[in-house]
């Protein structure tokens, strides 16, 4: 914990106010509050919620630890916590808004069984067909897929190199969660009816049967899902990406969450 600040501003009169939580603090608590209520909102399954949960807290953790340590300021902490529970906020408004149905669009099936699209990928990478893969190898194939495709928004303006490994992971996996949820909406047939105005007809319904690959990825393996769809999609190819020196540790900080 945190020693309070003394910021000087204009509340009733100009003068010094002591509060009782710092902006760090204040700010790491939001992130942790949007990333609760997506949660809720977006994750049914408990033991993926209590994964994403506990990846979040851990995040928190390690800010705090980065400005002891010296290696961050406080106000760059602080930053780097804002812009995480926003990017949080951004994902979560996919549940909600028609816009955000649009990515579908690029995860549409290809003529392609998934075990030969997931074979043809494994093959490339470590010349082996993908059930002969490793637990890791197969993680890293699928997190090849789903880095291409949800990067975008998981880049940081601030924090330091495993802040913005954590970060980066943490958005990704938002990302797959709430595109997971939205594709296996309880009323689907009301969902593939709103999507169709985006999509045009069918596709919608196309990628919610994509989703049924329970013998490939199992239940409750939401990441997998996704990256087996992005992987068979024209736009969601795993070939380019993230860059080489941080791959490996986004590989080490995706061991931490267990929903594969």
């Amino acid at each position: 914990m945190t020693e309070p600040n003394l910021v000087t501003g204009s509340y009733v009169v100009k003068s010094e106010h002591t509060l009782d939580r710092s902006p760090l603090e204040m700010a790491v608590a939001g992130m942790e509050g949007a990333a609760s209520r997506f949660s809720i909102d977006a994750i049914k399954d408990e033991r993926v919620r209590a994964s994403y949960e506990g990846n979040i807290r851990r995040m928190s953790q390690q800010i705090f630890a980065e400005v002891r340590a010296g290696n961050i300021s406080v106000e760059d902490a602080t930053k780097f916590s804002n812009e995480m529970r926003n990017k949080i906020m951004f994902e979560h408004r996919k549940l909600t808004s028609a816009q955000g149905l649009a990515i579908v669009q690029k995860k549409k099936k290809t003529g392609k069984t998934h075990s030969e699209i997931l074979n043809g990928k494994s093959q490339t990478q470590f010349n082996k067909n993908y059930e002969q893969l490793s637990k890791a190898q197969q993680k890293e194939v699928l997190y090849k897929a789903l880095e291409r495709s949800g990067s975008a928004n998981a880049k940081f303006t601030s924090g330091t190199k495993i802040m913005s490994v954590m970060g980066k992971v943490g958005i990704i996996m938002t990302a797959v969660l709430a595109t997971y949820q939205i594709l296996n909406a309880d009323d689907k047939a009301k969902e593939t009816a709103r999507q169709a105005t985006i999509l045009g007809g069918g596709a919608a319904g196309g990628v919610l049967a994509g989703l049924g690959i329970s013998a490939l990825c199992g239940p409750g393996a939401p990441a997998c899902a996704i990256a087996v769809v992005l992987i068979g999609s024209i736009a969601g190819g795993i070939a380019g990406g993230v860059a080489a020196d941080t791959f490996d540790a986004e590989l080490e900080e995706l061991a931490h969450w267990d929903i594969f």
